[in-house]
This record gives structure tokens, C-alpha cells and sequence, in this order.
């Protein structure tokens, strides 16, 4: 059952993660090409290649015995909510963008306290 959860939080991982990074190139070639200054689109694709990461790792680590895959998983989600969060007052577009890794973050907790529950009980 978990393995099965682990697999399909990934899946919708990669996709989320694979849309903003389409969008975070696009924004990144046009602040180039423009020469607006701007550095939303290399802050986005950051953001996408930890959210895929982590949602890799999750995918990759899903019949681990040991809670390793998940802390991973949650760190690289933490780390690019901590980055979202903090370009949100510049770009609010992030804001979503940061919400829903801190969602995964929280799906990684949720799946190492269950995990041990049941090791428990």
C-alpha cells in the first residue's frame, strides 16, 4: 500500500515538476533574450529540478526498508520551499509554487511517522 502511494505522489511529482520547469525555460530564455533583469525563470528552474529530485528519489526509494528515502525526498522539498517562499514577495506567482512543495514536504513527514507507527504497533 505505501509503495503504491510512494509511486503515484511521485508520478504527480514529476509532472508538477516537469510543468514548472516548461514554464521557468520559457520565462528564463525571454529574461535573456530581453535583458529584463528579472531571475524568475532561473529561480523557478531551480525550483523544478528539486521538486523533481525529490520526487525521483521517492519513486527510486519507495520499497526501502529504512525511512532514508523519505528525508531525502523531504529536504529537497524543503529546500525549494525555502527558496519559493522567499522570491514570493518579488514573483507572487511562486506562492503556489512554494505551497505545493511544502505539501510534499508534509507528505514525506506524514509517510515517515506512519512508517514508524507501524513498526511500533
Amino acid at each position: 500500500m505505501m509503495k503504491h502511494i510512494k509511486l503515484w505522489l511521485g508520478i504527480l511529482g514529476l509532472v508538477i515538476g516537469a510543468y514548472i520547469m516548461i514554464i521557468s525555460c520559457y520565462e528564463a530564455s525571454w529574461n535573456l533574450l530581453t535583458t529584463s533583469g528579472h531571475f524568475n525563470g532561473a529561480v523557478g528552474i531551480v525550483i523544478a529540478i528539486l521538486l523533481l529530485a525529490g520526487s525521483l528519489v521517492r519513486i527510486g526509494m519507495r520499497s526501502s526498508s529504512d525511512d532514508s528515502g523519505s528525508i531525502i525526498s523531504l529536504v529537497l522539498f524543503a529546500i525549494a520551499a525555502a527558496i519559493a517562499f522567499a522570491v514570493t514577495p518579488i514573483y507572487h506567482y511562486m506562492q503556489n509554487w512554494a505551497i505545493i512543495c511544502l505539501v510534499m514536504g508534509i507528505i514525506s513527514v506524514l509517510m515517515i511517522m506512519w512508517k514508524n507507527s507501524r513498526k511500533e504497533g
